[in-house]
Protein backbone atom coordinates (compact mmCIF):
# COMPACT_ATOMS: atom_id res chain seq x y z
CA UNK A 1 0.00 0.00 0.00
CA UNK A 2 1.33 3.35 -0.85
CA UNK A 3 0.47 5.14 2.20
CA UNK A 4 2.52 2.10 4.50
CA UNK A 5 5.28 2.88 1.81
CA UNK A 6 5.55 6.40 2.65
CA UNK A 7 4.94 6.11 5.86
CA UNK A 8 8.29 3.67 6.27
CA UNK A 9 10.53 6.32 4.17
CA UNK A 10 9.35 8.86 6.76
CA UNK A 11 10.41 6.76 9.47
CA UNK A 12 13.29 5.95 8.44
CA UNK A 13 14.07 10.05 7.96
CA UNK A 14 13.06 10.36 11.77
CA UNK A 15 15.13 7.45 13.42
CA UNK A 16 17.96 8.87 11.24
CA UNK A 17 17.82 12.17 12.03
CA UNK A 18 17.25 11.14 15.87
CA UNK A 19 20.21 9.08 15.72
CA UNK A 20 22.59 11.83 13.72
CA UNK A 21 20.70 14.57 15.96
CA UNK A 22 22.09 13.51 19.75
CA UNK A 23 25.07 13.08 17.98
CA UNK A 24 25.87 16.65 16.73
CA UNK A 25 24.08 17.55 20.62
CA UNK A 26 27.11 15.52 22.19
CA UNK A 27 29.39 16.89 19.83
CA UNK A 28 28.49 20.22 20.98
CA UNK A 29 26.40 21.15 17.32
CA UNK A 30 22.68 21.89 16.84
CA UNK A 31 20.93 18.83 16.63
CA UNK A 32 19.70 20.70 13.18
CA UNK A 33 23.01 19.88 11.54
CA UNK A 34 22.12 16.34 12.74
CA UNK A 35 18.86 16.36 11.26
CA UNK A 36 20.02 18.25 7.82
CA UNK A 37 23.13 15.14 7.75
CA UNK A 38 20.53 12.57 8.19
CA UNK A 39 18.61 13.47 5.12
CA UNK A 40 21.92 14.44 3.10
CA UNK A 41 23.53 10.52 3.92
CA UNK A 42 19.78 8.87 3.35
CA UNK A 43 19.11 10.81 0.47
CA UNK A 44 19.42 10.34 -3.12
CA UNK A 45 23.03 11.86 -3.51
CA UNK A 46 24.25 9.15 -1.32
CA UNK A 47 22.35 6.16 -0.14
CA UNK A 48 19.39 6.77 -1.57
CA UNK A 49 17.16 4.88 1.08
CA UNK A 50 14.11 7.05 0.59
CA UNK A 51 12.17 5.85 -2.45
CA UNK A 52 9.54 7.73 -1.85
CA UNK A 53 8.67 10.91 -4.04
CA UNK A 54 10.08 14.48 -2.45
CA UNK A 55 7.25 15.83 -3.16
CA UNK A 56 4.94 13.76 -1.19
CA UNK A 57 7.38 14.07 1.68
CA UNK A 58 8.11 17.45 1.16
CA UNK A 59 4.30 18.35 1.53
CA UNK A 60 4.02 16.49 5.08
CA UNK A 61 7.24 18.20 6.15
CA UNK A 62 5.63 21.46 4.97
CA UNK A 63 3.32 21.02 8.59
CA UNK A 64 6.27 21.13 10.24
CA UNK A 65 7.41 25.08 9.11
CA UNK A 66 3.63 26.31 9.18
CA UNK A 67 3.44 24.79 12.99
CA UNK A 68 6.75 26.91 13.83
CA UNK A 69 5.80 29.77 12.37
CA UNK A 70 2.28 29.30 14.31
CA UNK A 71 3.79 29.20 17.44
CA UNK A 72 5.54 32.05 16.83
CA UNK A 73 2.51 34.03 16.12
CA UNK A 74 1.18 32.93 19.17
CA UNK A 75 4.25 34.84 20.96
CA UNK A 76 3.71 37.66 19.43
CA UNK A 77 0.98 39.57 22.00
CA UNK A 78 1.89 42.63 23.72
CA UNK A 79 4.76 41.95 26.15
CA UNK A 80 6.46 40.27 23.11
CA UNK A 81 5.65 43.73 20.47
CA UNK A 82 7.19 45.46 23.49
CA UNK A 83 10.30 43.52 23.82
CA UNK A 84 10.73 43.63 19.76
CA UNK A 85 10.26 46.94 19.99
CA UNK A 86 14.06 48.06 20.96
CA UNK A 87 17.19 48.49 19.94
CA UNK A 88 17.08 45.13 18.69
CA UNK A 89 14.10 45.73 16.64
CA UNK A 90 16.09 48.70 14.57
CA UNK A 91 19.40 47.14 14.29
CA UNK A 92 17.56 44.08 12.94
CA UNK A 93 15.33 45.68 10.28
CA UNK A 94 18.60 47.21 9.20
CA UNK A 95 20.63 44.19 8.98
CA UNK A 96 18.20 42.46 7.18
CA UNK A 97 18.00 45.26 4.47
CA UNK A 98 21.94 45.86 4.01
CA UNK A 99 22.68 41.91 4.34
CA UNK A 100 20.00 41.34 1.73
CA UNK A 101 21.27 43.68 -0.38
CA UNK A 102 24.99 43.15 0.03
CA UNK A 103 23.84 39.09 -0.61
CA UNK A 104 22.06 40.02 -3.55
CA UNK A 105 25.04 42.75 -5.31
CA UNK A 106 27.47 39.11 -4.74
CA UNK A 107 25.56 37.38 -6.44
CA UNK A 108 24.63 39.45 -9.82
CA UNK A 109 28.55 40.24 -10.29
CA UNK A 110 28.96 36.53 -10.34
CA UNK A 111 26.39 36.88 -13.14
CA UNK A 112 23.72 34.83 -11.10
CA UNK A 113 19.90 36.10 -12.73
CA UNK A 114 18.16 38.65 -11.03
CA UNK A 115 15.36 36.52 -9.37
CA UNK A 116 17.79 34.05 -7.59
CA UNK A 117 19.51 36.94 -6.44
CA UNK A 118 17.18 38.59 -5.01
CA UNK A 119 16.25 34.64 -2.89
CA UNK A 120 20.21 34.46 -2.30
CA UNK A 121 20.10 37.99 -0.58
CA UNK A 122 17.21 37.09 1.37
CA UNK A 123 18.64 33.57 2.53
CA UNK A 124 21.63 34.95 3.50
CA UNK A 125 19.88 37.74 5.46
CA UNK A 126 18.24 35.33 8.05
CA UNK A 127 20.34 33.57 11.32
CA UNK A 128 19.07 30.55 13.04
CA UNK A 129 17.54 30.95 16.16
CA UNK A 130 16.88 27.65 16.94
CA UNK A 131 21.22 27.25 17.52
CA UNK A 132 21.84 30.59 18.71
CA UNK A 133 19.29 30.66 21.42
CA UNK A 134 20.10 27.39 22.28
CA UNK A 135 23.70 27.48 22.88
CA UNK A 136 23.36 31.22 24.71
CA UNK A 137 21.16 29.73 26.93
CA UNK A 138 23.57 26.37 27.61
CA UNK A 139 26.29 29.27 28.14
CA UNK A 140 24.00 31.21 30.72
CA UNK A 141 24.76 34.21 28.13
CA UNK A 142 20.85 34.72 26.97
CA UNK A 143 21.10 37.64 29.35
CA UNK A 144 24.23 39.04 28.93
CA UNK A 145 24.76 42.39 26.72
CA UNK A 146 25.20 40.88 23.61
CA UNK A 147 22.86 37.85 24.21
CA UNK A 148 19.98 40.05 24.73
CA UNK A 149 20.88 41.93 21.46
CA UNK A 150 21.15 38.80 19.55
CA UNK A 151 17.77 37.38 20.64
CA UNK A 152 15.83 40.67 19.73
CA UNK A 153 17.29 41.13 16.06
CA UNK A 154 16.39 37.22 16.22
CA UNK A 155 12.98 37.80 16.50
CA UNK A 156 13.11 40.73 13.93
CA UNK A 157 14.21 38.19 11.44
CA UNK A 158 11.76 35.35 12.52
CA UNK A 159 9.15 38.16 11.73
CA UNK A 160 10.75 38.66 8.51
CA UNK A 161 10.04 35.49 6.90
CA UNK A 162 6.85 36.27 5.99
CA UNK A 163 7.22 38.83 3.98
CA UNK A 164 10.19 37.08 2.33
CA UNK A 165 7.63 34.72 1.73
CA UNK A 166 5.69 37.36 -0.14
CA UNK A 167 8.67 39.03 -1.93
CA UNK A 168 9.28 34.58 -3.42
CA UNK A 169 5.37 34.65 -4.45
CA UNK A 170 5.33 38.56 -6.17
CA UNK A 171 9.12 37.82 -8.10
CA UNK A 172 7.87 33.93 -9.13
CA UNK A 173 5.87 36.32 -12.35
CA UNK A 174 7.49 37.97 -15.13
CA UNK A 175 10.16 40.71 -14.03
CA UNK A 176 8.32 43.19 -15.98
CA UNK A 177 6.92 46.21 -14.39
CA UNK A 178 3.39 45.99 -15.10
CA UNK A 179 3.02 42.44 -14.17
CA UNK A 180 5.03 42.98 -10.84
CA UNK A 181 2.94 45.31 -9.87
CA UNK A 182 -0.18 43.55 -10.60
CA UNK A 183 1.35 40.73 -8.95
CA UNK A 184 2.22 42.32 -5.46
CA UNK A 185 -1.73 44.50 -5.88
CA UNK A 186 -2.63 40.25 -6.45
CA UNK A 187 -0.63 39.00 -3.38
CA UNK A 188 -1.85 41.94 -1.44
CA UNK A 189 -5.41 41.97 -1.95
CA UNK A 190 -5.07 37.96 -0.85
CA UNK A 191 -3.09 38.94 2.29
CA UNK A 192 -5.83 41.06 3.07
CA UNK A 193 -8.27 38.78 2.44
CA UNK A 194 -6.76 36.01 4.72
CA UNK A 195 -6.00 38.74 7.90
CA UNK A 196 -9.68 39.77 7.89
CA UNK A 197 -11.25 36.48 7.79
CA UNK A 198 -9.06 34.74 10.41
CA UNK A 199 -9.11 37.68 12.38
CA UNK A 200 -13.39 38.16 11.91
CA UNK A 201 -13.29 34.35 12.92
CA UNK A 202 -10.96 35.43 16.07
CA UNK A 203 -13.21 38.55 17.16
CA UNK A 204 -16.10 36.73 16.50
CA UNK A 205 -16.12 33.31 16.59
CA UNK A 206 -13.45 32.24 18.47
CA UNK A 207 -13.86 34.16 21.84
CA UNK A 208 -17.06 31.91 22.30
CA UNK A 209 -15.74 29.27 21.74
CA UNK A 210 -12.72 29.33 24.11
CA UNK A 211 -15.25 31.23 26.69
CA UNK A 212 -17.57 28.37 26.63
CA UNK A 213 -18.01 26.33 30.33
CA UNK A 214 -17.42 23.15 28.91
CA UNK A 215 -13.79 24.12 26.73
CA UNK A 216 -12.84 26.02 30.25
CA UNK A 217 -12.76 23.15 32.01
CA UNK A 218 -11.67 20.88 29.50
CA UNK A 219 -7.72 19.95 28.71
CA UNK A 220 -7.79 18.99 25.10
CA UNK A 221 -10.43 20.55 23.60
CA UNK A 222 -8.14 24.54 24.04
CA UNK A 223 -5.80 22.20 21.65
CA UNK A 224 -8.07 20.90 19.34
CA UNK A 225 -9.60 24.54 18.57
CA UNK A 226 -6.10 25.92 18.20
CA UNK A 227 -4.44 22.95 15.97
CA UNK A 228 -8.22 23.48 13.67
CA UNK A 229 -7.48 27.18 13.50
CA UNK A 230 -3.91 26.65 12.46
CA UNK A 231 -4.98 24.06 9.78
CA UNK A 232 -8.07 26.28 8.78
CA UNK A 233 -6.26 29.36 7.81
CA UNK A 234 -3.14 26.94 6.25
CA UNK A 235 -5.93 25.83 3.68
CA UNK A 236 -7.35 28.94 3.44
CA UNK A 237 -4.05 30.57 2.57
CA UNK A 238 -3.23 27.38 0.05
CA UNK A 239 -6.77 28.31 -1.91
CA UNK A 240 -5.37 32.02 -1.84
CA UNK A 241 -2.62 30.91 -3.43
CA UNK A 242 -0.62 32.03 -0.49
CA UNK A 243 1.90 29.91 1.72
CA UNK A 244 -0.08 28.08 3.95
CA UNK A 245 2.82 28.57 6.47
CA UNK A 246 1.87 32.63 6.18
CA UNK A 247 -1.84 31.56 7.14
CA UNK A 248 -0.40 29.62 10.20
CA UNK A 249 1.54 32.62 11.34
CA UNK A 250 -1.59 35.14 11.18
CA UNK A 251 -3.64 32.62 12.88
CA UNK A 252 -1.28 32.64 15.56
CA UNK A 253 -0.91 35.81 15.60
CA UNK A 254 -5.07 35.90 16.05
CA UNK A 255 -5.03 33.76 19.16
CA UNK A 256 -1.98 34.98 20.71
CA UNK A 257 -4.61 37.31 22.83
CA UNK A 258 -6.49 34.07 24.07
CA UNK A 259 -5.88 33.31 27.79
CA UNK A 260 -4.74 29.43 26.29
CA UNK A 261 -2.20 30.39 23.82
CA UNK A 262 0.28 29.23 26.89
CA UNK A 263 -1.44 25.71 26.69
CA UNK A 264 -2.04 25.66 22.93
CA UNK A 265 1.80 26.69 21.91
CA UNK A 266 2.70 23.86 24.94
CA UNK A 267 0.42 21.32 24.04
CA UNK A 268 1.76 21.58 20.62
CA UNK A 269 5.47 21.58 20.98
CA UNK A 270 5.87 17.62 20.17
CA UNK A 271 3.87 18.07 16.46
CA UNK A 272 5.76 21.26 15.93
CA UNK A 273 9.21 19.07 16.82
CA UNK A 274 8.43 16.07 14.96
CA UNK A 275 7.41 18.03 11.84
CA UNK A 276 10.08 20.39 11.93
CA UNK A 277 12.71 17.50 12.12
CA UNK A 278 11.39 15.99 9.28
CA UNK A 279 11.12 19.19 7.48
CA UNK A 280 15.03 19.71 8.02
CA UNK A 281 15.90 15.71 7.02
CA UNK A 282 13.53 16.06 3.41
CA UNK A 283 15.71 19.79 3.06
CA UNK A 284 19.01 17.34 3.84
CA UNK A 285 17.28 15.11 1.32
CA UNK A 286 18.02 17.83 -1.35
CA UNK A 287 21.96 18.33 -0.70
CA UNK A 288 24.21 16.24 -2.62
CA UNK A 289 27.69 16.00 -0.35
CA UNK A 290 29.54 14.58 -3.59
CA UNK A 291 28.35 17.72 -5.59
CA UNK A 292 31.18 19.93 -3.44
CA UNK A 293 34.06 17.85 -4.68
CA UNK A 294 32.83 18.16 -8.09
CA UNK A 295 34.42 20.74 -9.86
CA UNK A 296 36.37 22.86 -7.79
CA UNK A 297 32.43 23.26 -5.74
CA UNK A 298 34.54 23.42 -2.63
CA UNK A 299 35.83 26.47 -3.38
CA UNK A 300 32.61 28.19 -4.38
CA UNK A 301 31.06 26.64 -0.67
CA UNK A 302 34.10 27.87 1.19
CA UNK A 303 34.00 31.61 -0.48
CA UNK A 304 29.99 31.95 -0.02
CA UNK A 305 30.98 30.63 4.09
CA UNK A 306 33.62 33.22 4.22
CA UNK A 307 31.35 36.11 2.49
CA UNK A 308 28.46 35.05 4.92
CA UNK A 309 30.25 34.92 8.48
CA UNK A 310 32.50 38.03 7.64
CA UNK A 311 30.45 40.10 5.76
CA UNK A 312 26.83 39.66 8.38
CA UNK A 313 29.61 39.66 11.43
CA UNK A 314 30.81 42.66 10.29
CA UNK A 315 27.55 44.71 9.09
CA UNK A 316 25.94 43.85 12.41
CA UNK A 317 29.20 45.23 14.15
CA UNK A 318 28.58 48.42 12.56
CA UNK A 319 25.26 49.15 12.69
CA UNK A 320 25.17 48.23 16.90
CA UNK A 321 27.80 50.60 17.27
CA UNK A 322 25.97 52.99 15.32
CA UNK A 323 23.12 52.38 17.66
CA UNK A 324 25.73 53.13 20.75
CA UNK A 325 26.17 50.21 21.72
CA UNK A 326 29.83 49.36 22.76
CA UNK A 327 32.10 48.08 20.52
CA UNK A 328 32.86 44.45 22.55
CA UNK A 329 29.06 43.94 22.68
CA UNK A 330 28.88 44.83 18.94
CA UNK A 331 31.09 42.32 17.83
CA UNK A 332 29.89 39.26 20.15
CA UNK A 333 26.62 39.78 18.61
CA UNK A 334 27.82 39.60 15.21
CA UNK A 335 29.97 36.38 16.06
CA UNK A 336 26.47 35.01 17.19
CA UNK A 337 24.15 35.47 13.90
CA UNK A 338 26.76 34.99 11.77
CA UNK A 339 25.39 31.73 9.81
CA UNK A 340 22.59 31.23 7.75
CA UNK A 341 19.15 29.88 9.66
CA UNK A 342 16.36 27.49 9.51
CA UNK A 343 14.26 29.85 7.84
CA UNK A 344 16.45 30.43 4.92
CA UNK A 345 16.23 26.87 4.42
CA UNK A 346 12.02 27.06 3.79
CA UNK A 347 13.20 30.70 1.98
CA UNK A 348 15.15 27.65 -0.24
CA UNK A 349 13.08 25.53 -0.83
CA UNK A 350 10.17 27.56 -2.15
CA UNK A 351 12.69 29.15 -4.52
CA UNK A 352 13.47 25.86 -5.64
CA UNK A 353 9.59 24.35 -5.71
CA UNK A 354 9.38 27.78 -8.15
CA UNK A 355 12.55 27.20 -10.21
CA UNK A 356 13.65 30.17 -9.30
CA UNK A 357 16.77 28.44 -8.14
CA UNK A 358 19.05 26.08 -10.42
CA UNK A 359 20.05 23.14 -8.58
CA UNK A 360 23.46 24.04 -9.04
CA UNK A 361 23.01 27.59 -6.55
CA UNK A 362 20.77 25.40 -4.30
CA UNK A 363 23.65 23.25 -3.30
CA UNK A 364 25.93 26.14 -3.07
CA UNK A 365 23.87 27.62 -0.49
CA UNK A 366 22.54 24.78 1.10
CA UNK A 367 26.29 23.31 1.58
CA UNK A 368 27.18 26.72 2.62
CA UNK A 369 24.61 26.80 5.26
CA UNK A 370 25.37 23.42 6.48
CA UNK A 371 29.06 24.68 7.00
CA UNK A 372 27.87 27.86 9.35
CA UNK A 373 25.71 25.72 11.18
CA UNK A 374 28.66 23.75 12.02
CA UNK A 375 31.14 26.65 12.91
CA UNK A 376 28.29 28.40 15.14
CA UNK A 377 28.68 27.14 18.48
CA UNK A 378 32.39 27.41 18.40
CA UNK A 379 31.83 31.14 16.77
CA UNK A 380 29.30 31.67 19.68
CA UNK A 381 31.26 30.21 22.34
CA UNK A 382 34.43 32.26 21.32
CA UNK A 383 32.54 35.70 20.96
CA UNK A 384 33.56 37.35 23.69
CA UNK A 385 36.94 36.53 23.85
CA UNK A 386 37.11 37.34 20.00
CA UNK A 387 35.81 40.53 20.98
CA UNK A 388 37.75 41.25 23.56
CA UNK A 389 41.08 40.83 21.26
CA UNK A 390 39.33 42.23 18.47
CA UNK A 391 38.32 45.66 20.76
CA UNK A 392 41.75 45.76 22.16
CA UNK A 393 43.59 45.81 18.90
CA UNK A 394 41.22 48.59 17.45
CA UNK A 395 42.31 50.74 20.20
CA UNK A 396 39.54 50.01 22.98
CA UNK A 397 39.58 52.35 26.07
CA UNK A 398 42.19 50.44 28.26
CA UNK A 399 41.79 49.87 31.65
CA UNK A 400 43.66 52.39 34.26
CA UNK A 401 45.72 49.88 36.08
CA UNK A 402 45.45 50.71 40.02
CA UNK A 403 47.34 52.70 41.66
CA UNK A 404 48.69 52.47 45.37
CA UNK A 405 46.19 55.35 46.84
CA UNK A 406 42.90 53.96 44.05
CA UNK A 407 43.40 58.07 42.91
CA UNK A 408 43.45 56.27 39.01
CA UNK A 409 40.12 55.03 39.28
CA UNK A 410 37.11 57.09 38.18
CA UNK A 411 33.36 56.06 37.76
CA UNK A 412 34.03 52.31 37.92
CA UNK A 413 32.21 49.43 39.25
CA UNK A 414 33.64 47.35 41.98
CA UNK A 415 32.26 43.87 42.35
CA UNK A 416 33.61 41.71 46.11
CA UNK A 417 33.71 38.06 45.35
CA UNK A 418 34.57 36.25 42.32
CA UNK A 419 32.94 32.82 41.97
CA UNK A 420 30.59 31.18 39.98
CA UNK A 421 28.03 34.70 40.08
CA UNK A 422 30.67 36.98 40.34
CA UNK A 423 32.39 36.01 37.02
CA UNK A 424 29.16 36.42 35.45
CA UNK A 425 28.54 39.79 36.81
CA UNK A 426 32.12 41.08 35.34
CA UNK A 427 31.84 39.95 32.15
CA UNK A 428 28.43 41.32 31.71
CA UNK A 429 29.83 44.94 32.87
CA UNK A 430 33.31 44.31 30.75
CA UNK A 431 31.43 43.65 27.76
CA UNK A 432 28.92 46.46 27.97
CA UNK A 433 32.47 48.68 28.25
CA UNK A 434 32.44 49.40 31.52
CA UNK A 435 35.98 49.74 34.19
CA UNK A 436 35.26 47.09 36.53
CA UNK A 437 37.19 46.16 39.98
CA UNK A 438 37.52 43.00 42.06
CA UNK A 439 38.21 42.49 45.38
CA UNK A 440 38.82 38.72 46.44
CA UNK A 441 40.42 36.88 49.47
CA UNK A 442 41.80 34.07 47.14
CA UNK A 443 44.44 34.56 44.96
CA UNK A 444 43.14 31.91 42.11
CA UNK A 445 40.38 34.25 41.90
CA UNK A 446 42.03 37.74 41.62
CA UNK A 447 44.45 35.53 39.14
CA UNK A 448 41.28 34.80 36.90
CA UNK A 449 39.39 38.30 37.31
CA UNK A 450 42.51 39.66 35.95
CA UNK A 451 43.02 37.34 33.23
CA UNK A 452 39.55 38.13 32.00
CA UNK A 453 39.92 42.04 31.82
CA UNK A 454 39.52 43.29 35.39
CA UNK A 455 41.37 45.17 37.70
CA UNK A 456 41.73 42.61 41.20
CA UNK A 457 42.76 43.28 44.62
CA UNK A 458 43.30 40.89 47.08
CA UNK A 459 42.14 41.76 50.40
CA UNK A 460 38.98 41.28 53.43
CA UNK A 461 36.60 43.69 51.82
CA UNK A 462 35.66 44.63 55.09
CA UNK A 463 38.85 46.57 55.91
CA UNK A 464 38.27 50.19 55.44
CA UNK A 465 42.21 50.46 53.61
CA UNK A 466 40.69 47.82 51.35
CA UNK A 467 37.90 49.75 49.86
CA UNK A 468 40.17 53.17 49.66
CA UNK A 469 42.22 51.33 47.55
CA UNK A 470 39.49 50.15 45.65
CA UNK A 471 38.54 53.75 45.07
CA UNK A 472 35.35 53.35 46.83
CA UNK A 473 34.37 56.62 46.84
CA UNK A 474 34.55 57.56 43.26
CA UNK A 475 32.94 54.16 42.10
CA UNK A 476 29.57 54.35 40.51
CA UNK A 477 28.27 51.24 41.82
CA UNK A 478 29.14 48.28 44.34
CA UNK A 479 27.95 44.77 43.70
CA UNK A 480 28.30 42.43 46.76
CA UNK A 481 28.59 39.05 45.66
CA UNK A 482 29.84 36.91 49.11
CA UNK A 483 27.86 34.13 49.97
CA UNK A 484 28.42 34.75 53.99
CA UNK A 485 25.33 37.50 54.99
CA UNK A 486 27.64 38.16 58.14
CA UNK A 487 30.60 39.12 55.67
CA UNK A 488 27.91 41.04 53.23
CA UNK A 489 26.24 43.34 56.10
CA UNK A 490 29.71 43.98 57.92
CA UNK A 491 31.35 45.07 54.11
CA UNK A 492 28.19 46.94 53.17
CA UNK A 493 28.26 49.17 56.59
CA UNK A 494 32.18 49.65 55.86
CA UNK A 495 31.41 51.12 52.62
CA UNK A 496 28.48 52.90 53.87
CA UNK A 497 30.72 54.53 56.08
CA UNK A 498 32.88 55.55 53.76
CA UNK A 499 30.67 56.64 50.37
CA UNK A 500 26.90 56.97 51.53
CA UNK A 501 25.61 57.92 48.12
CA UNK A 502 27.23 54.73 45.96
CA UNK A 503 24.30 52.40 45.37
CA UNK A 504 24.75 48.69 46.44
CA UNK A 505 23.49 45.60 44.70
CA UNK A 506 23.95 42.55 47.32
CA UNK A 507 23.27 38.56 47.20
CA UNK A 508 21.35 37.14 49.47
CA UNK A 509 22.04 33.61 49.37
CA UNK A 510 18.85 32.51 51.62
CA UNK A 511 15.85 34.69 52.09
CA UNK A 512 15.94 34.94 55.78
CA UNK A 513 18.66 36.90 55.39
CA UNK A 514 17.60 39.44 53.38
CA UNK A 515 16.52 41.63 55.53
CA UNK A 516 19.64 42.03 57.48
CA UNK A 517 21.90 43.27 54.12
CA UNK A 518 18.82 45.88 53.53
CA UNK A 519 19.39 47.24 57.22
CA UNK A 520 23.10 47.21 56.50
CA UNK A 521 22.56 49.82 53.63
CA UNK A 522 22.35 47.64 50.52
CA UNK A 523 19.83 49.56 47.87
CA UNK A 524 19.01 46.22 46.20
CA UNK A 525 19.06 42.94 47.36
CA UNK A 526 18.78 39.71 44.98
CA UNK A 527 17.22 37.15 46.96
CA UNK A 528 18.66 33.79 45.63
CA UNK A 529 15.96 31.31 46.74
CA UNK A 530 13.26 33.10 45.03
CA UNK A 531 15.63 33.49 41.83
CA UNK A 532 15.81 29.58 41.95
CA UNK A 533 12.39 29.51 42.91
CA UNK A 534 10.99 31.37 40.02
CA UNK A 535 13.44 29.20 37.50
CA UNK A 536 12.07 25.79 38.73
CA UNK A 537 8.34 27.28 38.22
CA UNK A 538 9.49 28.61 34.60
CA UNK A 539 11.10 24.99 33.49
CA UNK A 540 8.34 23.00 35.28
CA UNK A 541 5.83 24.86 33.82
CA UNK A 542 7.41 24.62 30.13
CA UNK A 543 8.29 20.47 30.86
CA UNK A 544 4.23 20.16 31.19
CA UNK A 545 3.43 22.13 28.44
CA UNK A 546 1.91 25.32 30.35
Amino acid sequence: MEFWHVFGDITVLLCMAVLLGIIAEKLGFSGVVGYLLAGTIVGPGMLDWVSTGEDAIRSIAEIGVSLLLFTIGLEVNGRRLRQIMSKGMFIGIFQIAITGVLGYAIARIFGVPIKASIVVGAMGALSSTAVVSRVLQDRSELDSPHGRLAFGMLLVQDLAIVPFMLLIAFIQESPEAVNVATSIGSAGAKLVALVVVVFLAGVLILPRFFGAALIRRSSEFPVILGIVTCLSSMWLADELELSPALGAFVAGMILAGSPFAPQVRGDMAPFKYIFLTLFFAVTGMLADLPWIVESFHWLWTIGVVACIVIGKAVVIWLLAMAWKQPRRVSIATGLCLAQIGEFSFVIGVEAMDTNLLSDNMFQLMMSSSLLTLLLSPFLIGKSRNIAKVLDTALGGEPITKLCNDGEALQDHAVVIGYGVSGHLVVQSLLEAGQQVLVIDMGPIGVKQASDDGAISLLGNAQRREVLEQAGIRTAKLLVCMLPDHRSSAQSIQQIRAISPSVPIVARARYSIHARSLTDAGADVVVDEEQCVGQSIIKETLQQIGL
